[in-house]
Formats: structure tokens, sequence, C-alpha cells
């Protein structure tokens, strides 16, 4: 049947799918893109929720730890113990008593969550006496004392009921020996903290409506004893089994048909617990919905606007597309005398006239490129032959042999190596362009057998400033033409004091490649033209490098001259960065 339809019809057909596909593809790779920026900030927001509160738990734990050390350092303690050889009096129990309600009162203030301590020894136990102590209830019938007897360490006790004070509240214990076991033994120290006071701690580094936290023990026991149903499906989960023990990480977990992230961390100041927060992902990702049925009306009204627009828009586009079209399979045939008419004004009108004017401009670019090819080819080979005449060769060779019979090895070893590397660099396999730093490399060869032809003639410097790209391709053999000139010309009036100077530099618009030396000199304005058939090919060099950057840089590039007699010559080329016409191998 789309055989059937008009050329109009399918091109609407094309237009509305192409406008339904774009717009649906955008968003839905909008949605996914803003869905992983929403989870990632919910991942990272339960993140630092629970680093927030692991670490604040952490520091109380330590601050608790921290305070029953400071009172086991106090005179008082330490004397009522009778481990401080500074003091040798015997003391009864109550004096010692009495002596320690400023500790304990002092313990307190600098960490006020602690509830009640107790000092547990065989002799009488030591307590803060404002608080109720319930002598029925001793420290060495107690699990905490089986416990701490058995694991031999100081101990983090989750909660229970308070059994040493009246009111029985529930607390969090921390015990531990309460003096070295090389002095006596079954002395503890007990800090109670109440429970209810580390859930507000908890609770109260994190937004409530966000999530619940659930501190647990190694072996899965709730220390803080949540009331939250939730927290107490949770403590029997497979996934929290499993991370019970672990540094930290997190898992998914479905209760009642809703989802939950479960984070979860050790504890650094006591880790046999582990912190869980439990978030619900409706919350986390609660942004979700509102993005998603925004890109939905997004699409919608993009759909519909095309669906008003793609008619008309088809009817306008093709009248001056079918002229244009028809044309196009007139060029096709290479028929380059056509022209685009139209009574129209409009872009596709605008874009016919640009093509008759493109038609014209192909015309002669065709006969221009025919011209500059042939002139190109010729001026390249011209250049060439130039630069590596039979003269420079016979002087070379004729070098080298007077040095080997001389026995100056080392030099004849360095001109064979110097010419190996000329040649190698000036071929450069085939390629029109050639990286600054070999172009450099190629003079520098020239030059060095030069300088062991015409011995104390010359000395030469080769400069490129630090921030000069030594990879940017340049023209081959562009350099060496230059040096050349300078020797054969510039200090031909010279048996000694010589001197070449090559620079690069580049700036953000061009290259500089600056050759100067301290010749005679040339006069000024110097034109620089082809020799005529029959006339020597003096100054040629500059007219052949010049040309070949015309051609190279479509007269982008430039070569000045700078001279004045019998002081000096400076020649430099300007090279465009980023641009050449040939590139070709």
């Amino acid at each position: 049947m789309i055989y059937r339809l008009s050329f109009r019809r399918r091109i609407w057909m094309a237009f509305m799918l192409i406008v339904v596909l774009a717009v649906t593809a955008a968003g839905w790779l909008s949605y996914r893109i803003a869905a992983d920026v929403v989870e990632k900030n919910a991942y990272r927001f339960s993140q630092t929720t629970l680093s927030k509160t692991s670490q604040v738990l952490d520091e109380k734990l330590n601050r608790i730890m921290s305070s029953v050390y400071s009172m086991m350092v106090n005179t008082a303690y330490r004397r009522a113990l009778g481990f401080d050889s500074n003091f040798t009096e015997v003391e009864n129990y109550y004096t010692h008593l009495s002596a320690l309600q400023a500790t304990f009162v002092q313990t307190r203030l600098y960490e006020p969550i602690i509830h009640t301590i107790l000092v547990a020894t065989p002799e009488g136990d030591y307590y803060q006496t404002s608080q109720s102590r319930l002598f029925e209830s001793s420290f060495y019938d107690s699990p905490l004392y089986e416990r701490i007897k058995r694991e031999q360490r100081k101990l983090w006790f989750e909660g229970h009921d308070d059994a040493f004070f009246s009111g029985r509240e529930r607390v969090v214990s921390f015990v531990m020996e309460g003096i070295p076991a090389n002095f006596t033994d079954d002395i503890y120290v007990v800090a109670n903290v109440k429970e209810q006071a580390l859930k507000e701690l908890v609770l109260g580094q994190g937004n409530g409506e966000q999530g619940q936290f659930l501190l647990a023990t190694r072996d899965g026991t709730d220390v803080l004893r949540s009331d939250s149903p939730l927290l107490q499906e949770l403590t029997g989960d497979a996934g929290f089994l499993r991370s019970l023990g672990q540094e930290q990480g997190y898992f998914d977990y479905v209760s009642e048909g809703k989802d939950y992230l479960v984070r979860y961390a050790r504890l650094k100041s006591f880790d046999d617990w582990t912190l869980f927060s439990i978030l619900p992902k409706s919350d986390l990702f609660k942004q979700m919905d509102s993005i998603k049925w925004t890109i939905i009306a997004i699409i919608s009204g993009c759909v519909l606007v095309s669906f008003a627009f793609s008619d008309m828009l088809t009817r306008l586009l093709l009248k001056p597309l079918n002229r244009l079209q028809f044309l196009m399979k007139k060029v096709e045939m290479n028929d380059l005398s056509v022209r685009y008419e139209s009574e129209f004004e409009d872009e596709i009108s605008q874009l016919g006239y640009r093509f008759n004017r493109m038609l014209e401009e192909l015309g002669r670019l065709f006969r221009e490129v025919q011209e500059a090819e042939q002139e190109k080819s010729k001026s390249e080979m011209k250049a060439l032959q130039a630069q590596i005449d039979p003269h420079f060769l016979y002087n070379t060779l004729n070098t080298i042999y007077w040095k080997s019979q001389t026995k100056h090895l080392a030099d004849v070893q360095d001109m064979v190596l110097s010419l190996s590397k000329l040649f190698q660099l000036g071929l450069n396999k085939g390629k029109e362009l050639t990286p600054l730093g070999f172009e450099l490399m190629h003079v520098e060869q020239y030059l060095k057998i030069q300088r062991q032809c015409y011995e104390q003639l010359f000395d030469y410097e080769i400069e490129i400033d630090p921030g000069v790209d030594q990879q940017q391709p340049v023209p081959k053999i562009l350099l060496q033409p230059l040096a050349e000139n300078a020797i054969l010309h510039g200090f031909k009036n010279r048996t000694e004091g010589g001197r070449i100077r090559i620079r690069a530099e580049q700036d953000d618009r061009q290259l500089r490649l600056i050759v100067e030396d301290n010749g005679e000199g040339m006069q000024l304005p110097m034109q620089l033209s082809a020799p005529a058939e029959g006339q020597p090919l003096k100054g040629y060099a500059l007219y052949n490098v010049q040309r070949r950057l015309q051609l190279q840089y479509s007269g982008k590039a430039s070569l000045t001259i700078d001279s004045q007699k019998s002081m000096f010559t400076k020649i430099t080329i300007a090279i465009p960065r980023g641009e050449c016409d040939d590139t070709r191998e």
C-alpha cells in the first residue's frame, strides 16, 4: 500500500515517524539520565545519612570510654583500689567511697549521657551515693560478670534492665576491668547509658520520615530494642544475617510488597556492633514520578504539534525541491551548464541560487586545480632538484674522501651518518608533509655536512621555543634551501666568522620559522620570481620556497625578508596553525 501513496504523503509519514522516534528517544534518554542522577543522589543520601549517624555514635561511645579511662587515672580512684604507690596509709571503705563522689560527678559532667557508674570490688562496690543502689543485686552474680570473665576484654552490653540501681531502667552497659590484672583480680567498672538516650542520639541524625535505624550485635540481637515491626522483621532476613560482621555495604529488602534499601556499617569503636539504616525506595525515588509524567507530557505535546505542521511543511518544501532535484540529476550527468530559476524567495530558492554559484565556482576550480596541480608538480620536482644538486654531493663526497685519506675517521663517520639522515628525512617515505621536529633535524644534518666541507667558515644554532609543537606538519625540505642560500651567497666573501641562527616559535594563530645569518645581505625590496630559461638559479631557492608555501596553504602562509647590506639577512616563514590544503602521502 505504501507504493500507492503520493510522494508528499510518504514524506509526511517519514517526517512524523522521525519526529515521534526522535522525541520518544530523547524523552527516554532524558528519563534514564534523570533516573540515574536521582538514583545516585538517593544512594549518596542514604550513605551520607548512615555515615553521619555511625560517626556520631562512634564518637559518643568513644567519649564514654574516654570518660571511664579518665576516671580510672584519678587519684581518689587509684587510692580507693589500693594501687597508687604515692599513698601508703590505710583508709576504710567509706572514706574511699566519699572521696570518689567528686570523681563520679566529674565523669558524668564530662559525658552527661552516662546514667550510672558502678565500680565492683570484692571488698565492696563504689557508686554515686545520690543514686539508690540495689544491694541485693551483686555484679558478680550478673550475666555481665559471666560474659566479661569468659571473653576477658572490655565489652559493650546490649540493652537490658539495670539490675544494680533502683528504677531498673533500660540501659546499655560498658564494662571493663577496673585495675590491671597483675595488681588485683575481679575489679570491674560498669558505665550505664540509658537505652532511650542512645535511641534519640541515633534517630536525631536522620530524618525520621526518610528511614529508620537498627543497631545489631554480631549474632543479630537488637541492641536498642526497637518497637518497629519493620525492624523486628528485618532481623530475620537472610541479607541481614549475611551482613552481620561485615565492614559495610547494602542490600535490597522487600516487606509487604514495598521495596527498601538497607545500608549497614560496622562501628569502629566496638566492631561487634553494626548500624543499619532502612529507607523506603518510594521515598528515595519519589522525584522519578514527577519527572516521568513531565517527559510524557512533553513528548505528547511535540507529537501533536508535529501533526499540525507536518502536512503544511511538506507542501511548501516539495515544490522548489523538485526543481532542484531535476537540476542535480543533470549535474550528475556532467552537465554544468544548468541553472536554477524560481519565483520563490525562500530558503530553498536561496539554496538554488547558491547551487548556481557553486556550479560556476566548480567550473573555475576545476580549471585552477588542473593548472595548480601541474605547476605544483613542476615546482616540487624543481625544488628537490634545486636542494640536492650535484655540486653539493660532489663537495660532500670529496670532503669525505680527503678526510678518510688524512685518517679523520670520526669526521668521516659523522658526515656519512649525516648524509644518510639527510636523504632519509628528505625522502620522508614519499609524504608531502613532515613533522616540524623532522624538518629541523633535516636542516641540522645539512649544516653539519656543510660545516665539515667549509671548515671555520660558519657556526650555527637551532633554537626551539618551549611552547612549540614539534609534531605539527610542515612541508618537507623547507629550511634547507634557506640555509644553503646563506652559505653560498651570504658567506661568499668570507673565510670565517659566519653565523647561521634558526629559530622556531609559535602563538595561537601561526608557526614562525626564522633563518638569520650575518652574511653579505641583499638589496631590498627584492622581487622573488622564477628564473627565465637559460638563466642561472641564483635566488631561485627563495622563490621556490615561497611558491611551495602559496600552493600548500592557499596563500595563507608568507615568506618575508629583512636584510641590511654587509650586515645580516633574516628570512621569516609564517605558517597558519591547523591549516593545510594537501595532506597526501
